[in-house]
């Protein structure tokens, strides 16, 4: 596999940068490398970045390092193994993202709703009911990319029903971390709205 990643490398090398002959190789390169996953999986020492948004994170470097590879081909060497370059780099994509996520994200302390259960909200099925009529239809508008069944109505009463992470994530195979990325993304961007309307 490194020798067939180093030949791809090397051709993408030997055609002028923008012809369809360059684009031919490092589609084909790229591909290998994706199809035998041979980009390594960073540590993330933060619990709660590493819990919630890890796969986010992990997808958002894999399309920066993708970037990379194809404007930095020619400075690959072809004496050194091709993932060891790309690995290399791969993991300054994925902590500049991480550090991102950090300042940009303000992760909740506590699990997705109790926050406003315990905190915030006194009569729960004032909340239930809020986001069961969901009379502005923010709730059931809000689905995830590419899976219209997946919306946060669905997992915010489902979560309330004290249904666990795992068997959701069952339910719509989507990992978990991705579908809690989803739920406490968007549950900071609707607290202000719930807020005043359970006033």
């Amino acid at each position: 596999m490194d020798e067939i990643l180093r030949q791809l490398a090397l051709e993408a090398q030997q055609h002028p940068a923008g012809s369809q002959e360059r684009q031919i190789a490092l589609t084909k390169l790229i591909d290998q490398i994706y199809r035998h996953n041979r980009l390594t999986r960073p540590p993330i020492n933060d619990d709660n970045l590493r819990h919630l948004f890890y796969e986010d994170i992990y997808s958002e470097a894999r399309l920066k390092i993708v970037e990379y590879i194809c404007q930095n081909i020619d400075i690959y060497d072809s004496q050194k193994p091709v993932m060891a370059w790309v690995n290399y780099f791969f993991n300054f994509r994925f902590r500049d993202v991480c550090d991102r996520y950090r300042r940009e994200t303000r992760i909740p302390r506590l699990d997705e709703l109790e926050k406003f259960e315990q905190e915030e909200i006194e009569d729960t099925e004032r909340l239930r009911e809020l986001i069961e009529e969901d009379p502005d239809n923010i709730f059931r508008n809000k689905t995830m990319r590419g899976r219209p069944d997946i919306t946060w109505q669905v997992i915010a009463l489902a979560r309330l029903d004290d249904e666990k992470w795992e068997t959701i994530s069952q339910k719509f195979d989507k990992s978990i971390s991705t579908l809690q990325s989803f739920f406490d993304r968007n549950l900071r961007n609707f607290s202000d709205y719930i807020r005043n309307k359970l006033q």
